[in-house]
């Protein structure tokens, strides 16, 4: 199991192309297996007489994960529980893969809906997701939720939303919890008399001091477009209305027209002076090595990022401040940019139930609690949080668990090609190529096309 979970990126989906397809398919790639048997039973309904591969007596029942941690110590971490599932379950045997982030997401794309699919495979919620549940590519697992009250009750009821869509469907299961907000070198902000700012005014006198003081005050790095579309999520959450964002972000119905979005690209190019030089050459984690290094005095980052943080610079004096208020704009302050990241399982795996009763384990409390304390990382589970002592993981967990409401990360809550054209306009306003005005044309075209296609 070791050598698979080590597996390089080439190798693993090299060997996910080439592995047999009775794990997932039930063994034939135009027959997927038929979930509605193992739902039924989780109901307590009487179900169907289930698939030969799943019910051959003393059969080892292999389980294809696939996910996209390759890096410890979460690799490590998801490596040690398995060897232990396994021990205590001998007739099951797990396949794991990995990937860096942004190659996973182009892979899962591909081999979700093939006859190579995963049984198990991490999914962001929200459009990622959802575009597979349009064709019928993920399991429901309400039925299951519903059948376990204790189960259903044990989890964040807010990070459950997330993976839940308008009509009821519980699509994944949360393995970290994720918020954005700024961290700041807290010794920097002693020397130059500052406090970590509320509001957006006082934000800029903030960053106008630090690059008075000689030191480039934010790091950023969008080579992978994603940071920068986070910077854009939390504006439009803040100038633009809630009910207008939900229409907008809804492809069969997103325009785009409101002028908070204007707003928001003018307001992000307010901060652009204010960061590193080569944003869209650099990626994240090198900017994050900037802030951890003391070259500069701010990062808009992750909480999970908190042990990279550590890793990288165990002796940084830091701290936490939430995204700055914009008086008078018209969105909702009170919203929480971020989302869990989850697991979601196959709607064509012959192992249904054996694929739920590992989540139920993988995901549950005392596993969760052994995560935050190793890993830094918090699953849904109530009560993960309790023998923490790292002053930062609280911190942490205390801004998801007081969040009133979690708004998605937007890069994730967009249309696929919707998603494409803001990332880009993003990257042309940071080099300073378009106008936030000639970036919503372009958005807005693509949003009436996308009306079409989600139809």
């Amino acid at each position: 199991m070791k050598k698979n979970l080590k597996k390089t990126l080439s190798v693993g989906l090299a060997a996910m192309m080439t592995l047999s397809l009775a794990a997932c398919g039930g063994g034939s790639s135009d027959a997927p297996a038929d979930t509605t048997a193992a739902q039924s039973e989780a109901a307590g309904v009487a179900a169907p007489e289930a698939k030969p591969e799943a019910a051959a007596s003393g059969d080892v029942k292999t389980i294809k994960l696939f996910h996209r941690f390759p890096d410890d110590p979460c690799n490590a971490f998801i490596e040690k529980k398995i060897a232990e599932y396994e021990a205590e379950h001998p007739d099951i045997k797990f396949e794991v893969t990995s990937a860096q982030n942004q190659p996973y997401k182009e892979k899962i794309k591909v081999v979700v809906g093939s006859d190579e699919c995963p049984d198990i495979f991490f999914s962001f919620c929200g459009e990622f997701s959802e575009r597979f549940i349009r064709e019928g590519l993920l399991m429901d697992l309400t039925p299951y939720l519903e059948a376990d009250p204790e189960w259903k009750a044990s989890l964040m009821e807010t990070q459950m939303n997330e993976y839940t869509t308008a009509d009821g469907m519980v699509y994944g299961i949360p393995f970290r919890l994720d918020a954005k907000e700024f961290f700041y070198n807290v010794d920097m902000f002693n020397d130059l008399g500052l406090k970590a700012p509320e509001t957006w005014d006082d934000f800029i006198k903030v960053l106008d001091t630090i690059q008075a003081s000689g030191v480039v005050p934010i790091a950023e790095g969008n080579q992978d477009k994603w940071p920068g579309a986070h910077y854009l999520g939390a504006l439009n959450e803040q100038c633009v209305p809630d009910d207008v964002r939900a229409k907008d972000y809804d492809p069969k119905t997103g325009e785009f027209t409101d002028a908070g979005y204007v707003e928001a690209f003018k307001y992000y190019q307010q901060l652009v002076p204010y960061m590193n030089m080569g944003v869209n050459g650099m990626t994240h984690d090198m900017a994050r090595l900037g802030f951890t290094q003391g070259q500069n005095a701010i990062l808009f980052a992750e909480l999970v990022e908190i042990t990279n943080i550590k890793q990288e610079n165990p002796d940084l004096n830091w701290g936490m401040f939430k995204f700055p208020t914009i008086p008078g704009a018209k969105g909702n302050p009170d919203l929480v940019s971020g989302a869990p990241e989850g697991f979601a399982v196959s709607s064509k795996t012959a192992y249904p139930d054996e694929c739920v009763e590992f989540l139920k384990w993988f995901l549950g409390a005392e596993t969760g609690a052994q995560q935050a304390a190793e890993v830094g990382w918090f699953n849904a589970s109530l009560g993960v949080d309790e023998g923490l002592t790292d002053p930062s993981l609280i911190s942490a967990y205390e801004v998801i668990a007081n969040a009133k409401k979690m708004d998605i990360w937007f890069d994730n809550a967009l249309y696929s090609t919707v998603c494409d054209e803001y990332l880009t306009q993003i990257s042309d306003i940071t080099n300073g190529d378009v106008t936030p005005e000639e970036a919503m044309a372009k958005i807005q075209k693509v949003a009436a096309e996308a009306q079409s296609l989600a139809q």
